[in-house]
């Protein structure tokens, strides 16, 4: 098996399906509509993602597959702290990952903590009024998940820091809809325990948006789209030929406020294009409570 080959199981971790799309820092349709300073949000996440295909230089692989299921609790703090209106807040992933890998002939399973991640948003632009909202999302990835040596391409974590940025702008448009758009950028540290070699990837970089639409005060629709560029990998410092990573994915979301506190979203996603990645599809259920 090449090199190449060997280590394009790793991009399991790493795009859609990425078996935590959290991790991705994957947003949903008005995530960064604000609240008042002194809010606070717990976010239960329950994300899936099935994959029964690698699509990768040589081809499909169909007899590659994924299949990941992850429970994820989230807490922000709106506040006035920072000068302007900010969030504070913490990501608590659990995952159970299974996969057979390109070129492989057995599955392999591993199950435990993921990384988890801090930081927050600093809004530039909080304009309830119109629902124009405008924020830059920081959040840092801890290198103290679960993380297997001798199966490092299903370990819930990475064993290496990370942080993304993401940069929103959120516009209400007439009396229903709202379109959304976001510029990402994920960077990645070194693994140094990567099959006893040193890891290393180029950042990620992905557009999402979204357009969604009010059918009634308690409840919306959404379209989004996600798309990713980058990602290369070498090992101990030889670039990696085929782990150049592309993908769009197309979904829907739905969302309901049970109440003035609680909120429940259902979102489903597929890969319409991909390469160098699983292609695959992903599901999740969301429940949003406000303190």
């Amino acid at each position: 098996m090449s090199r190449s080959r060997r280590f394009l199981g790793f991009v399991v971790c790493l795009a859609v399906g990425s078996p935590l799309p959290l991790m991705a820092a994957d947003t949903n349709a008005r995530d960064f509509f604000a609240a008042p300073s002194g809010t606070q949000l717990g976010l239960l996440y329950l994300p899936t993602t099935t994959a029964n295909r690698f699509n990768g230089q040589a081809g499909d692989d169909r007899s590659a597959s994924l299949d990941t299921r992850a429970l994820v609790y989230r807490h922000v703090l709106f506040t006035d702290a920072c000068g302007t209106l900010c969030t504070p807040q913490f990501i608590v992933p659990l995952a159970d990952i299974e996969a057979k890998l390109p070129g492989r002939t057995q599955s392999q399973s591993q199950r435990g903590l993921a990384d988890p991640q801090v930081g927050g948003t600093l809004f530039y632009v909080n304009n309830p009024s119109q629902r124009e909202y405008g924020g830059l999302l920081t959040l840092v990835t801890l290198p103290v998940g679960h993380y297997d040596r001798k199966q490092p391409d299903v370990s819930p974590g990475a064993n290496r820091w990370g942080a993304t940025f993401l940069l929103n702008y959120t516009r209400g448009v007439g009396r229903q809809w709202v379109l959304e758009s976001s510029l990402e950028a994920q960077l990645f540290g070194r693994n140094d325990d990567y099959d006893g070699a040193t890891l290393k990837q180029k950042p990620l970089y992905r557009l999402q948006a979204f357009a969604s639409y009010d059918f009634t005060p308690a409840t919306y629709g959404a379209l989004r789209v996600y798309h990713a560029r980058g990602g290369e990998l070498s090992y101990n410092g030889n670039p990696l030929a085929g782990t150049r990573q592309r993908y769009t994915q197309l979904g829907l979301e739905l969302g309901h406020a049970l109440d003035r506190q609680n909120q429940l979203m259902v979102s489903v996603g597929k890969n319409v294009q991909s390469e160098n990645t699983f292609h695959g599809s992903q599901a999740m259920l969301r429940f949003v409570h406000a303190y």
